[in-house]
């Protein structure tokens, strides 16, 4: 029997999705979500066989938070539910991910899943994809995502296992720590699964800055900048709010011009 979770912010879509899969004889949902946030949780609770995501969600992407399934040690094979047939669709056709198009005509979804269930079965049987080719096809579609305001950004807090939204504006500086990025704010630091590229592609246009191979920093917290003697400078972090102090970090001689320039100096 395959084990899934059934994730929509439509409840009527839930349960649709959730009944047609029952109907199959093959499948056990063992777990409903109607937002990201729950969906990552349940996830690790339930760790299912497959995940059937919904594209479009209030809170986080179902393409965000295939970003972080595809983290996990033992991650779910992962079919998007969507209700558009347009950007993604070729892209949901790669590999073993798969697609669900949502339509009112229960016959041809009910045809479409049979369908979906049968892949599912070979890829199970065959245990594939292998992780690595499942994060690079994941890592594909964010790519084609389109780009839109970032203001919450999805987290796993590992010391409280469970997933948070932080609001970007509190990141003072992102820092590859340990083989993780690290990022911190007043409250404390968090590890996550992002790479200092993807960081930088996501927080850009919210006033963040790559200074280095491995920091990114958010501007509204320069404090001062002081010049080093080779062309770089060492940049201090200031929380006024929180009296913090951040420093150790250092711009390169090559991104010192940029930062300038975005500073207005």
């Amino acid at each position: 029997m395959i084990r899934a979770v059934v994730v929509d912010d439509q409840p009527m879509w839930a349960t649709i999705i959730k009944d047609l899969l029952e109907a199959t004889g093959k499948v056990e949902v063992v777990g409903q979500a109607f937002n990201g946030t729950d969906c990552l949780e349940l996830v690790e609770k339930t760790t299912p066989d497959v995940l059937f995501l919904d594209v479009q969600m209030p809170d986080i992407s179902g393409i965000e938070v295939a970003e972080i399934v595809v983290t996990l040690d033992h991650p779910p094979l992962i079919v998007f539910v969507t209700a558009h047939d347009e950007y993604a669709v070729k892209a949901f056709e790669l590999a073993t991910l798969d697609y669900v198009v949502k339509s009112d005509k229960l016959e041809v979804l009910q045809d479409r899943i049979a369908a979906t269930i049968e892949r599912i079965e070979r890829a199970l049987d065959e245990k594939a994809p292998a992780l690595e080719v499942l994060r690079e096809m994941v890592a594909q579609l964010v790519g084609l995502q389109p780009s839109a305001p970032l203001y919450m950004l999805p987290i796993k807090d590992y010391e409280e296992a469970t997933v948070r939204l932080i609001d970007s504006s509190l990141i003072i500086y992102a820092a590859r720590e340990g083989g993780r990025t690290v990022l911190h704010t007043a409250e404390k630091a968090f590890p996550t699964y992002y790479t200092i590229k993807r960081l930088e592609q996501r927080l850009t246009s919210q006033g963040f800055k790559r200074i280095n191979r491995g920091v990114l920093i958010n501007l509204k917290y320069v404090e001062h900048l002081i010049p080093v003697g080779d062309g770089s400078y060492d940049v201090i972090l200031k929380d006024g709010s929180a009296g913090m102090m951040f420093n150790d970090l250092t711009v390169s001689r090559s991104r010192a011009k940029q930062l300038f320039t975005l500073l207005g100096i």
